[in-house]
């Protein structure tokens, strides 16, 4: 909706550019990494030459700055049904410098979010010529990029009413 709203941006020479919050309810296993219910920011960019490199850079930009450090990131094919090509972007694990903890599963990697350039049907059905624009999407976790920062090492205090948790803040 937001693409097919705004395409006349790109006629008139800008791009395509949001950030959307939003609350999420998913059918998930719980555990110190995954919640039922929680906020997502999700992000798309769509302009003329738009191509996976800017969307890895972009990514890592934002969290070099938000995590007020050089991170370290990897990702790794993926699939999710409105990008093509698809990725996981995952962090070096904070809590364990990757050597392997309960909360990244002994991998020393964290999985952030999800990301990818925007299928072209999915251009196409918003009024956007795949032939001319492409452009990029992710959405990933708020709670995740908090919990991350702030050393949390179990993404189910959010929304366990402990006031010791809270107090912390």
């Amino acid at each position: 909706r937001v693409l097919a709203a705004n395409k006349n941006q790109l006629q008139a020479g800008r791009p395509i550019a949001y950030v959307i919050p939003g609350r999420v309810f998913r059918n998930e296993d719980l555990d110190a990494r995954h919640e039922h219910t929680f906020h997502q920011l999700e992000g798309i960019y769509v302009d003329k030459g738009v191509h996976v490199g800017m969307l890895i850079a972009t990514l890592k930009t934002f969290l070099s700055e938000y995590y007020q450090q050089d991170i370290e990131v990897k990702t790794q094919p993926f699939y999710f049904p409105f990008t093509e090509p698809s990725f996981e972007f995952a962090l070096s694990c904070p809590f364990c410098k990757k050597q392997g903890c309960s909360v990244c599963s002994q991998s020393g990697w964290i999985e952030l979010l999800g990301c990818g350039m925007i299928h072209p049907n999915v251009l196409k059905m918003a009024g956007i010529d795949p032939e001319i624009y492409t452009g990029f999407a992710w959405g990933g976790g708020i709670e995740r990029l908090v919990m991350m920062k702030y050393g949390i090492e179990d993404i189910r205090h959010f929304h366990s009413s402990k006031l010791d948790f809270l107090r912390q803040f």
